[in-house]
């Protein structure tokens, strides 16, 4: 279970009702808040259903129901699909939203952002059609649109879903069980179940942390007082240290949150052009996070405050 969604939001609902100003930044942060709760419990809508959807796999590939199968994995590629939709909208607005600026422009700018959440949601005439949705998951899986393809053509009740229980050819052969000649297209579909499995379990929970954790950084830096809205999304890069033994470890001092202080370091990185290999957890001592990284050119030391982490 993923649990009682208004429960898990108690915290950060409870901080944002506590930012009362007035000034355009405070704003920012009530819109950016609701824009990134409605796109997260998207997201652990679409988790959900991907996981029922996988028990009904598992269940069709235990007792050989290829019939079932092909609806099966089409379903999941069609709701893997909307996810990879959804990140790319997410990305759409985190690029977009820092270069709006002033008030007016931000509050239309992130309506129209939030749309697409609602959008996906409902889709109650089809706002989203599932052609954009296999398009957005071509980023992931190459020739995404023709497996999809295959996968119809042994849903609908047409020649390729008759092939599933007959031999192929009308008026004659056997009825009730798949043959040989499906293999190929059976090993295609388990590829794609693996595929969908991967981006699922790994790579989309990475994007929408990072995208999701950026806005809240937005949000945590809008709710303070005295902030301006163009402040929000200003870049703070200075760093202190050369990295090499623990006391010289690299700090961003100027970073106002854990988030801004990462992407500092992989600013750092790329201006370095360092290649990051490994991370772990050094220590934490005195409100100081410590991280050593390895990268192709040695190790770097790297610190953060713990009150931004």
């Amino acid at each position: 279970m993923l649990g009682n969604f208004d429960r898990l939001m108690q915290g950060a609902e409870a901080h944002i009702r506590s930012v009362t100003g007035s000034s355009d930044a405070a704003e920012a942060a009530r819109l950016m808040h609701a824009f990134a709760r409605d796109h997260y419990h998207l997201f652990l809508v679409g988790q959900y259903k991907v996981r029922a959807i996988a028990r009904g796999i598992g269940i069709t590939l235990e007792i050989e129901n290829d019939t079932a199968l092909f609806s099966l994995v089409r379903a999941l590629v069609e709701h893997t699909a909307a996810m990879a939709y959804q990140l790319r909208r997410l990305e759409a607005a985190i690029e977009d939203l820092p270069k709006r600026t002033a008030r007016d422009q931000f509050s239309a700018a992130i309506e129209r952002h939030h749309r697409h959440a609602t959008a996906l949601y409902y889709n109650e005439r089809a706002e989203v059609h599932v052609n954009d949705m296999i398009a957005a998951l071509g980023r992931y899986i190459r020739d995404i649109q023709s497996g999809y393809d295959r996968l119809c053509e042994f849903v609908h009740p047409n020649y390729g879903s008759n092939q599933l229980v007959s031999s192929g050819t009308l008026g004659s052969g056997m009825i009730g069980s798949s043959f040989a000649v499906l293999l190929p297209e059976l090993e295609r579909t388990h590829d794609l179940i693996e595929q969908c499995a991967k981006l699922l379990q790994i790579d989309f929970n990475k994007e929408v942390a990072y995208h999701l954790g950026k806005v809240n950084s937005w949000i945590e830096i809008a709710s303070k007082d005295g902030v301006k809205l163009s402040q929000v999304f200003s870049t703070r890069g200075a760093v202190s240290g050369d990295g090499k033994t623990k006391e010289t470890a690299l700090y961003f001092q100027k970073a106002r949150t854990h988030i801004e202080a990462l992407e500092a370091f992989y600013g750092y990185l790329e201006n370095e052009k360092l290649v990051m290999r490994r991370r772990q957890l050094a220590a934490v001592e005195d409100g100081v996070l410590y991280d050593t990284v390895e990268t192709n050119r040695g190790t770097l030391w790297v610190k953060y405050s713990v009150g931004n982490s």
